[in-house]
């Protein structure tokens, strides 16, 4: 019986191949769509699964309440690890990280520029099993100067994995041996690639004492982790952590005559990549609100294809009345009819999964390239993805030949038999309803891509409050004491060049990360703490960046008790304090040193706009610098970089220069938005494409079962433009009711999306006017080729075949 149902399936596709062609070519771009998003979500919801123990590795992230602030961070202090360790049964094992900054490795007199690098205690690989190509995981960083590479990174500087073994490094006056070599891991919020024995540090170095002091609570740089004995102790470990707060570290910090109040939450680690909430993220961090919006995407797409798919079958119905007629006078039943139906649906719907197959293998390395990531034709052949594809033939069969199979089998053999014409019933309104549904998705999306893309057009023109053009940013290698005390005569001699206007030093730069330090801040006559972010530079770098001084003055080489003594401060400060007289003078105590407010600057968005522009303090360090600017001239750009290069070379030949333009550099931070912008757009025109494969279709079935009104109208006088007003005005007016619905959808869905900027865009009535005038043009171009068809036909023929 099954074998007999796809026969008459094929048979019927191979009788209409245009409609059949319409629904596979509508479905399979549908499908293939779906695939696409299918892998994207499931690659952003199954981070961490390379680690086994995933389920039992927690994170624990600390929230510092401080005069009102109310800080998240993803770091914690130094102590925290080795006090979980000792006093709670909980744990199993305890690890920390420090992630360090890009830093110079030297291998045999050669130097590299190296990001990604991590101070590891011995516990590390204990908590995180990492595959080891070579190696003891029992062993690693246990002694002091070891390391463990990843296997890229042990290929890119030693050829293999093998050969890396027992190879020194040099980094940071240390040699250290490399003793490990693991596999690269999957997706994971841990990025390093080098991992380097914390032991190495010393309880008297610089990156343990100082800001991370071994007794400071407040001082935040390491990373912990936690590997429970049970995955269900974890609100018996948080129970602990607030006990730990309340009777350990909020009394410490009151000994310290300090206001701030310290507590710590677990954060399971399949949980991190998806969650922004906490701040200083030891890597980048997805979008949960992408995860769901492409979902609905994909969701929406199947639904146009499914609905493209019930149009056209009930839409032909009068051609496969005869034919149910027929059948149940022969002794068919009604459940046999509709399973005869479905089994059509299913079968196009397999011929629509073959064809989207190869559509994905065509388009997955442009889809690689736009959304960053790595997909590969392995994803096919786990098992997870059959099921996947079986569950879309088993749920596009079911959910597009549903409705035709219930409504074809409705049919009553005396009615149909005795005429060509199927019973209408509800079959009419129902298909202008679904193609109203699929209009007003295709609107909402090519709204949501309009305003996504004004949006990223109003962060682009947005007035910063700093200048970001022709600024040339070089990275000067950490820890070279010899290049630092040479810069005032690497200045010089940029400047020397006609084409560089101006030469400045900073340590961190726009859209940078950037270090935020417990402050005493003067207020009424008292200190207050504050967590205030810190921007050091040299004393040119405000100038060259275009940021004004708006009271007091800048800092000023003939003034020496500006240096570690003078710092100014953004109008962003000034309001938060409350300072209503001059706030010149202001005393402001740093762990280390006291200094006074000597000037007010303009607020400027040294981070993105996702956030509000917060208090900042500028400081004067010359000689703790991260990047030198060079404001440039355009006009001649090839000339003016190589000679910048020359430049930096004769200073540093030992490194190579790493050089960037700022605002490229700035603009990265919306790399999100502006892929979405392009995944948005891509989505938006598929969904035009399958509805408008759809509305082909119905157009030329509505002409072909008009085809004797056309012909008399045109005998009676009726011109090519009347015939196609007269079959456009019906579609028209659903693309009108389409575009009612969707406006406040839109609207809805985007003003909630915009919240996540803190600077944004109205939303414009034009965006919904384009939306729909654009919608409204496409449906009628095609609605208008079929018509335009039909209106130019030869009357005589038609009302002769009537």
């Amino acid at each position: 019986m099954l074998k007999n149902y796809f026969k008459i399936a094929w048979r019927n596709l191979r009788r209409n191949k245009i409609y059949s062609s319409i629904n596979i070519l509508g479905l399979a771009t549908g499908i293939s769509a779906c695939i696409l998003i299918f892998l994207y979500v499931q690659h952003e919801l199954t981070y961490e699964r390379y680690f086994t123990n995933a389920d039992r590795i927690v994170r624990v992230v600390s929230s510092i309440r401080m005069q009102g602030q109310h800080d998240k961070f993803a770091y914690t202090p130094f102590k925290l690890a080795q006090t979980i360790g000792d006093n709670y049964p909980e744990a199993e094992v305890v690890t920390k990280i420090l992630p360090v900054s890009k830093q110079t490795l030297w291998i045999n007199e050669k130097a590299f520029n190296q990001e990604n690098l991590a101070f590891a205690d011995s516990n590390f690989f204990k908590v995180f099993n990492y595959t080891f190509l070579h190696g003891n995981p029992e062993t690693a960083l246990k002694a002091p100067k070891t390391m463990v590479l990843t296997e890229a990174l042990a290929i890119k500087f030693f050829g293999s994995a093998e050969a890396a073994m027992g190879q020194i490094l040099q980094f940071s006056k240390n040699a250290h041996q490399v003793i490990g070599v693991v596999a690269n891991p999957q997706h994971s919020h841990l990025q390093a690639e080098g991992f380097l024995s914390a032991i190495t540090l010393g309880k008297g170095s610089a990156e343990i004492n100082g800001v991370t002091s071994i007794s400071n609570w407040l001082a935040l740089n390491w990373y912990t982790y936690v590997l429970l004995k049970d995955k269900n102790q974890i609100n018996a470990l948080q129970q602990q952590l607030f006990r730990l707060s309340k009777n350990i570290i909020n009394p410490w910090i009151k000994e310290n005559e300090l206001t701030a109040s310290e507590t710590f939450y677990l954060q399971p680690i399949r949980d991190i990549h998806l969650n922004p909430e906490w701040k200083d993220q030891v890597a980048a961090y997805g979008q949960e609100a992408y995860v769901y919006i492409f979902s609905f995407v994909a969701v929406f797409l199947l639904l146009i294809a499914c609905i493209n798919y019930m149009n056209l079958a009930t839409a032909r119905s009068a051609k496969r009345a005869r034919e149910v007629g027929l059948r149940k006078v022969v002794g068919a039943y009604r459940s046999q009819i509709i399973r005869q139906f479905i089994g059509e649906s299913i079968l196009i719907t397999l011929f629509a999964v073959l064809l989207a197959l190869a559509l994905v293998e065509i388009l997955l390395p442009h889809f690689n390239a736009l959304t960053n990531k790595n997909f590969s034709y392995t994803y096919f052949t786990e098992g997870s993805f059959g099921l996947v594809l079986l569950a879309i033939v088993l749920f596009v069969g079911l959910v597009a030949g549903s409705y035709p199979a219930f409504f074809l089998s409705s049919f009553k053999p005396v009615e149909v038999l005795k005429s060509d014409k199927s019973p209408q019933g509800s079959n009419a309104l129902f298909r202008k309803f679904l193609v109203v549904t699929q209009f007003t998705i295709s609107l909402i999306l090519i709204i949501g891509t309009l305003v996504v893309y004004s949006q990223m057009q109003y962060i682009k023109n947005s007035n910063l409050g700093f200048r970001k053009e022709q600024v040339l940013v070089i990275d000067i290698p950490v820890g070279d004491t010899t290049l630092i005390r040479q810069l005032p005569q690497v200045k010089q001699e940029m400047l020397s060049n006609p084409a560089v206007q101006k030469v400045a030093v900073i340590s961190t730069i726009p859209g940078g990360p950037i270090s935020d330090l417990i402050t005493l801040i003067e207020k009424d006559g008292k200190q207050e703490e504050r967590t205030s972010f810190v921007l050091p530079g040299d004393y040119d770098f405000l100038e060259l960046l275009n940021i004004k001084i708006l009271e007091g003055r800048n800092f000023s080489r003939e003034m020496a008790t500006d240096l570690k003594g003078g710092v100014l401060v953004n109008q962003a400060m000034v309001r938060k304090m409350g300072w209503q007289d001059s706030p010149i003078g202001k005393k402001i105590l740093f762990a280390d040193w006291d200094a006074k407010v000597i000037g007010v600057v303009n607020d400027f968005n040294f981070t993105s706009l996702h956030t509000t522009i917060e208090p900042l303090i500028i400081a004067l360090a010359p000689t703790s610098p991260g990047y030198l600017l060079v404001q440039v001239n355009t006009t001649n750009l090839p000339a003016t970089l190589n000679f910048v290069q020359e430049k930096w070379k004769y200073f540093d030949p030992k490194h190579p220069i790493e050089y960037f333009f700022l605002d490229e550099y700035f603009n990265q931070q919306y790399h999100t938005e502006e892929k979405m912008l392009l995944i948005f757009g891509y989505f938006a025109a598929l969904t035009i494409i399958i509805a408008c494969l759809g509305l082909f279709g119905l157009t030329s079935f509505t002409a072909e079962q008009r085809t004797r009104e056309i012909g008399i109208r045109k005998v009676l006088g009726s011109s090519v433009t009347d015939i196609i007003m007269l079959l456009s005005k019906d579609f028209a007016w659903l693309v009108i009711i389409a575009i009612g619905l969707a406006t406040p959808i839109a609207w809805y869905g985007m003003h909630r999306w915009l919240q996540d900027f803190a600077y944004r865009t109205p939303l414009s009535f034009w965006t919904f006017l384009l939306a729909g005038f654009f919608a409204m043009l496409i449906a009628m171009l095609t609605v208008s080729i079929q018509a335009a068809k039909a209106a130019t036909a030869n009357p005589i023929k038609a009302l002769r075949s009537e």
